[in-house]
């Protein structure tokens, strides 16, 4: 009995606790199941098209990031067609870009020929004269001379120099060549890249609706049409320096051209021939000058002249006054001591005479 009453208590405890443990279970349960449906039901409720991240401004992403991507490798194989092409025009020569700059001196005796005949040169082969000086002296001492800066088609340019240095005598001659290849090719696929993109913004410009996108893409195509107006100007430079060399001519007149051979004897005959041309020049520039100031001289030779007459009288003028104001001189009178005596010197003087 004692067995049995305390079995009873023993299950119905056992019992609460069984189904206080389920409740508690399909509380929680229940609890979760509200959760997730609530939180379907709100994000079921979001309007995706009004919170600016639908499926259509995803999907424009997604084109400007595939846009960004085609640009990058657009851009990567530019730097890489670049370098190939950099890389063959190097080996090229027909291909290579050369920019070659002349400077040359010439003597003459004759300078109104040779500058005639240089100029129909430059005509006659392709070129034109870019500016020109003649140098005529007032003074009548230096002799005349003549500055051109000629443009000469590259390919001409070695026949212009021969047909140049039979015109007078050649002093001196200087040739310089700079090779631009490099930067020419590296700066005309950087043309080709900012051309397509600006193809590519172009593009996207045309399929903007939103105002500060538009605005946005238009100042990229500002920067982009700047630019590649900067680069072709640049390649445009470049095209006419390597299409058309630079000469700088400078023609002197001298009295006679010396030859161009540095044997003993020509060194002696021209150092001779030097003294002669000088000593003639020296007589000739002293002989002109005094021709051409001779009113000068004239004019100073008077006054001179008048300075020394005048100096010459104002001496004598003063010798003449210096000669009136002179103090006469006295001579002590002689008194005789005897009157005899004097009276015997009268009579034998007197006899002598007889």
């Amino acid at each position: 009995m004692k067995k049995k009453t305390l079995l009873a208590p023993s299950l119905f405890l056992s019992g609460i606790l069984l189904f206080s443990g389920c409740g508690s279970s399909a509380t929680t349960s229940a609890v979760h199941q509200n959760k997730s449906a609530d939180s379907w039901a709100v994000e079921a409720s979001e309007p995706l098209d009004d919170s600016g991240f639908s499926y259509d401004g995803e999907a424009d992403m997604m084109d400007d990031t595939a846009t960004a991507e085609t640009a990058g490798s657009s851009s990567d194989s530019s730097v890489s067609d670049a370098a190939t092409d950099a890389a063959e025009a190097t080996h090229d020569q027909s291909t290579r870009k050369l920019i070659r700059t002349v400077s040359m001196d010439i003597a003459t005796e004759d300078l109104d020929t040779l500058r005639t005949k240089l100029d129909n040169s430059i005509t006659s082969c392709g070129g034109y004269i870019e500016s020109s000086t003649l140098d005529t002296p007032q003074n009548g001492y230096s002799r005349r001379s003549y500055y051109v800066t000629a443009r000469i088609p590259s390919d001409n340019l070695d026949s212009f120099l021969e047909t140049a240095g039979t015109l007078g005598t050649v002093t001196n001659k200087n040739i310089e060549t700079e090779d631009i290849t490099l930067r020419y090719v590296d700066q005309k696929a950087y043309l080709d890249s900012l051309r397509t993109e600006y193809d590519r913004v172009s593009e996207l410009l045309e399929q903007a609706t939103e105002l500060d996108q538009i605005l946005a893409l238009e100042s990229k195509l500002s920067d982009l049409r700047y630019q590649i107006n900067s680069y072709e100007t640049q390649l445009r430079t470049y095209d006419n320096l390597v299409d058309y060399s630079t000469v700088y001519l400078n023609v002197n007149e001298v009295a006679y051209e010396q030859p161009t051979s540095n044997t003993i004897g020509s060194r002696i005959s021209n150092g001779f021939r030097n003294s002669l041309y000088e000593v003639r020049d020296f007589f000739v520039d002293l002989f002109v000058a005094i021709i051409a100031n001779l009113p000068v001289l004239v004019v100073l030779i008077a006054i001179i002249t008048a300075a020394i007459l005048l100096i010459r009288k104002l001496i004598r003028r003063h010798k003449t006054k210096k000669g009136n104001t002179a103090t006469p001189v006295t001579h002590p009178s002689i008194v005789p001591a005897d009157a005899d005596t004097n009276k015997d010197v009268k009579t034998t003087s007197k006899t002598e005479n007889k």
